[in-house]
């Protein structure tokens, strides 16, 4: 034991007791929770945690080290508890998706139990009592109502989404031959500007086809969903046609909008102009749209929209609709842009037209779109700086109008000769709008000529990047993956604008070094490798990233198979580089119908 010191100072007896190194708590005396020292005398297990660099008495007694200017350096024990902290919040997350996976199986077999007899999938009883369960444990713990209302929501998405695979693959890896390129393709049209000019066509009963057109889900989602409401559509592989005749019809229908919002918002604004009643339903994304903020502007355009599913915010909703219509509203700023593009879109069909109000500036930009489809029908549409004004009249569609390529899409194709040299062919008419522009701007800068055709778009390399290039195409989300592959081929450029979770994480898994600014990141030279697999959140960052391969090669993808269902030809495509031949579609073998029967006794 310590050694006891004992003065004696008015009568009273002081003992002070010194403990020896490596003695008291920390050496012979047991702790209640100690190995040698259980309640019946048995061990007492608990987690120890590892020990601290530099955390004995001894060291700390230590000569500190001192630095080159001789100044003493203490350790830092901020990082240590982070550490720590990191841990134990890490492998309580982990915990937490567990219960969260076997929760969403539970509720899954249950819907399948449910679907086998030909029921709904989620038991409205069952979702009471759970609700109720829930919310009691809630509000015993102290947690906020609200927010545990929203999470109990999203616990029951996780049960009705697709379950995501667990990944044990090799992956998808990016390795593209760095060779000049002397490439051409059909470039894919405008996803937002082909379902728009469908929108038209079919709201105002014209005959009208489509074609070239990429059949993915947004595209087929809307074709469907204007059949559902008495539109005569066909589609194929690559064209959608509208016969014509009649026009839309929703009172009393209920409209599966698949899970794209904008297709969502395009029928709700069409709707706004028929009186009576109808119901929207849709995919497990769009059960989690807050649609209270939509009713923040409907009323002023006659109309409600109310949830059917009082736990769930978004679809499925009811829209009642039918009354007085202002003539000019003016849009919240929390408001989707895309809300404001299809409320331009489908204001002819109102009683006076209608003047829309608020726009910011990523509002101005869905508008602009709406407003050159709808002056391509000859409807009268105004644009100013922040307000769009729309005159009812009588959609002219032609029958086969001209769809304009994706910016988003062929940006990435045009990008590719900064990144391997040489020259691509982009058959289609690039459109003329401010986000077009900005990228042919921003390519041309690194080094790039462009010609722009009426009926295609020609990029041709004819310099070398410039070193320490600021890319500003950073500013547009949609074009964040193109801006990041410029960046990493550049090296040592300015990645301008606010740069996302996605391209952090992706510089991260680089091993890239840079630093963050008031203008966003600035990205320092050095070499960059790729370890393991990446599960891309979106089709638009899995091209980002075959572009960038180009740059840090070896990047593998998880989830690769995602890009074919929206752009079917892209890795076709990007495989067959440099020359950009593709290899033939398959032809199904068709049957042999003079072949005949013959009976013989």
């Amino acid at each position: 034991m310590g050694s006891h010191i004992i003065n004696k100072e008015d009568g009273k007896i002081m003992i002070k007791i010194r403990k020896d190194d490596g003695r008291g708590a920390s050496g012979d005396s047991p702790r209640r929770n100690d190995r040698r020292g259980g309640r019946d005398g048995a061990p007492v297990k608990f987690n120890k945690r590892p020990p601290r660099d530099g955390g004995r008495r001894d060291d700390q007694r230590r000569e500190p080290v001192l630095d080159a200017d001789g100044e003493p350096q203490y350790a830092d024990k901020s990082a240590d508890v982070a550490q720590h902290r990191f841990t134990d919040i890490s492998e309580l997350d982990a915990q937490v998706l567990r219960l969260l996976e076997k929760r969403s199986f539970l509720i899954r077999k249950e819907g399948a139990w449910r679907k086998s007899r030909q029921k709904s999938l989620v038991d409205p009883k069952l979702e009471k009592l759970l609700r109720g369960s829930f919310d009691q444990t809630a509000s015993e713990l102290g947690l906020d109502a609200k927010l545990s209302r929203s999470l109990f929501t999203l616990l029951n998405q996780f049960s009705l989404a697709d379950a995501r695979k667990k990944f044990t693959g090799e992956g998808y890896k990016l390795a593209p031959r760095v060779d000049a390129l002397a490439a051409a393709i059909t470039g894919p049209r405008s996803f937002r500007y082909t379902r728009m000019m469908l929108a038209m066509a079919a709201s105002a009963g014209s005959r009208t086809s489509l074609s070239p057109v990429t059949m993915n889900a947004p595209n087929k989602d809307l074709a469907k969903a204007l059949k559902q409401v008495g539109a005569p559509i066909h589609w194929d592989d690559d064209f959608i046609r509208s016969d014509g005749g009649q026009t839309l019809g929703f009172e009393g229908n209920m409209v599966f909008v698949g899970e794209d919002s904008f297709n969502f918002y395009l029928l709700l604004a069409l709707a706004l102009g028929h009186a009576g009643r109808c119901k929207f339903t849709g995919k497990p994304e769009l059960q989690l749209m807050d649609i209270a903020a939509l009713n923040k502007i409907l009323p002023s355009l006659g109309a409600r929209l109310v949830p059917m599913n009082p736990n769930n915010p978004g679809l499925p909703a009811r829209l009642e609709c039918g009354g007085i219509m202002d003539e000019a509203i003016t849009l919240p700023g929390s408001l989707d842009p895309d809300f404001a593009a299809a409320l331009t879109l489908a204001a002819w069909s109102y009683p006076g037209g209608l003047t829309i109000k608020g726009l910011g500036q990523d509002a101005r930009e869905r508008v602009a779109e709406a407003v050159e489809v709808l002056t391509a029908c000859g409807i009268k549409a105004v644009l100013s700086k922040d307000s769009v004004t729309v005159s009812d009249g009588v959609p002219v569609i032609e029958t086969e109008p001209e769809l304009p390529l994706s910016v988003t899409l062929c940006g990435l194709l045009l990008g590719l000769p900064v990144m391997a040299g040489g020259s691509i062919n982009i058959q289609g008419a690039w459109p003329s709008n401010d986000k077009a522009d900005r990228i042919v701007k921003e390519l041309t800068s690194l080094g790039l000529h462009i010609d722009v055709a009426t009926e295609n778009i020609i990029a041709t390399k004819v310099s070398d990047v410039p070193a320490g290039a600021a890319i500003t195409l950073g500013h547009n989300a949609e074009l964040q993956p193109l801006a990041l592959a410029l960046a990493l081929k550049v090296g040592d450029a300015t990645l301008e604008g606010e740069a996302g979770d996605t391209t952090t994480e992706l510089l991260d898994r680089m091993g890239a070094a840079y630093e963050e600014t008031d203008n966003g990141l600035v990205l320092m030279p050095g070499d960059k490798t790729w370890e393991g697999t990446w599960f891309s959140p979106s089709p638009i960052w899995s091209m980002g990233c075959a572009l960038a391969a180009y740059a840090v090669p070896g990047i593998i993808l998880e989830n690769h198979g995602e890009v074919t269902s929206t752009w079917p030809e892209f890795w076709n495509f990007y495989n067959s580089l440099p020359s950009g031949k593709m290899k033939p579609k398959p032809v199904m073998e068709k049957k042999d119908d003079t072949r005949r029967r013959i009976k013989i006794r």
